[in-house]
């Protein structure tokens, strides 16, 4: 199986409980305006790689790490790949929690009809429902105010206590896979843009951390 990956991130703490390692895949149809990861609709962004190097690469972090994070691009367009990508972490990380984001509204990936069981089945908790600048947010892992947090699971619902405690509009800088300082987080526009002038991107192409 493949996926479209564009980028990888650890250890992150401020896209979910503790501290995770934190997947972009590429492609999304929805192309929400205010998007926070524009660069990443196209799928030609990422690069087409097989889940289990994908995996693979999971499993080499010599980190102690909590979970993983699923974001985008629109996770629920490879729902299949990254469903079998959740399946095979867990099965050597049982320990490990999973998050992932989506745009698409709640009952809709609950509907049956998308081929979105196979990702929601391994997911512990799920941020949903499209980007709406107009709607600050104001939960920790909602950007707006119109996206819910779903706990799916008894795991995902032990850490609710944990995930809505947490600060709102917090970021982190972490450590790419080829050792990029990147932003990462739930952070408003106006604030986004003013860090992004700060920060000085190495010159690294797309997904050049796969090996």
């Amino acid at each position: 199986m493949k996926l479209h990956v564009a980028r990888m991130a650890y250890p992150v703490t401020s896209l979910g409980p503790g501290q995770r390692v934190t997947i972009w895949v590429s492609g999304c149809g929805m192309r929400c305006r205010g998007c926070i990861t524009p660069d990443l609709w196209d799928s030609s962004a990422g690069r087409v790689v097989d889940v289990d190097r994908v995996l693979q690469r999971i499993l080499a972090l010599r980190m102690p790490l909590d979970g993983i994070t699923i974001s985008g691009g629109e996770p629920f367009e490879q729902a299949a790949s990254l469903g079998r990508l959740l399946r095979d972490t867990r099965a050597a990380k049982p320990d490990w929690s999973t998050l992932v984001f989506s745009g698409f509204p709640y009952l809709t990936l609950r509907s049956g009809k998308t081929g979105a069981d196979a990702l929601l089945s391994q997911t512990d908790i799920l941020v949903a429902e499209p980007y709406d600048r107009r709607r600050p947010g104001v939960h920790p892992l909602a950007a707006t105010a119109n996206q819910t947090v779903h706990y799916l699971t008894e795991r995902g619902a032990a850490l609710r206590n944990k995930v809505e405690s947490d600060t709102v509009h917090r970021a982190d800088v972490a450590l790419g896979s080829t050792g990029e300082a990147l932003l990462v987080g739930i952070v408003a526009e106006d604030a986004r843009s003013r860090i992004h002038k700060a920060l000085v991107p190495a010159d690294i192409p797309p997904a050049a951390w796969m090996p």
